[in-house]
């Protein structure tokens, strides 16, 4: 008798992306510039994620470890932004590790492993469930309520900001308001890391991590154009690794790293 064997475990872009394949049931995909911009964008995703948060939390968790493209990308984030420094002296913070923040932390997986590569990381989410998961999974960790498109935050106070797949349920168009919001919160010279799809396409998910339906959007983005858009909102250039698709997943994924320019004042 031919033995039944588990299969690997799947990548989070790999969840994703499976989740993101059109089906016969599902509806086709609308790739219109502008398409599924509706204003209730924020309250159907916050709904999806507040649906989902304990399947995605159990599904994911561990998955890190099998992942050497993401541990990598985010151990070379973290030694940049160890080598910032922290604060001026006499701030009374000297010696501290640096401050982060990941935006869109879910269930706070990286953020976890962000202060595990010794820095001083929170998280913000839009899913209340999410950040109630983060908490009970990192009680040593700050998590809070929040969106990208209003961050709440004090300029300037950060040394590096991570947006792992988050951006993607974000309208394109509202990107470069939202990389603004980021570049506000950080210091000069603080870092910036983003982890996305590749591609073009607006996809729109109804069924994920054991739940049907749902309705939200996500969406896949060209490096070139978030680099042109970062460019615009007051950031460096540092580097891009855009890898091919691992196992089941259908798209490339990026990874795209950018330091905060000191803003230009008006006279």
């Amino acid at each position: 008798m031919k033995r039944m064997t588990k299969p690997p475990p799947r990548s989070a872009a790999e969840r994703e992306e499976r989740v993101l394949q059109p089906r016969s049931s599902d509806p086709a995909p609308d790739t219109r510039p502008g398409a599924g911009t509706d204003a209730g964008y924020l309250e159907v995703t916050r709904a999806a994620y507040d649906t989902v948060a304990a399947s995605y939390a159990d599904l994911l968790a561990g998955n890190l470890a099998q992942q050497p493209f993401d541990r990598a990308a985010l151990s070379l984030y973290a030694e940049l932004v160890h080598s910032t420094g922290t604060d001026d002296p006499g701030t009374g913070d000297e010696g501290a590790p640096p401050r982060v923040t990941e935006v869109g932390c879910g269930p706070g997986r990286i953020t976890a492993h962000l202060a595990a590569l010794g820095l001083d990381a929170s998280g913000i989410d839009l899913s209340p469930a999410m950040i109630d998961e983060a908490r009970r999974r990192h009680p040593e960790l700050a998590f809070t309520v929040g969106s990208m498109t209003d961050l709440d935050l004090p300029p300037g106070g950060l040394h590096g900001i991570v947006a792992w797949y988050s951006v993607i349920h974000i309208p394109p168009a509202e990107h470069r308001a939202v990389y603004a919001g980021f570049h506000r919160a950080l210091k000069p010279g603080g870092y910036l890391l983003l982890a996305f799809h590749v591609g073009d396409e607006r996809r729109v998910i109804t069924d994920a991590y054991g739940h049907t339906g749902l309705r939200y959007n996500a969406y896949r983005l060209q490096p070139d154009r978030v680099e042109e858009d970062l460019a615009a909102t007051g950031f460096a250039h540092v580097a891009r690794l855009t890898r091919a698709p691992i196992g089941m997943e259908k798209s490339a994924q990026a990874y795209v790293l950018a330091r905060a320019l000191p803003a230009v004042l008006d006279h």
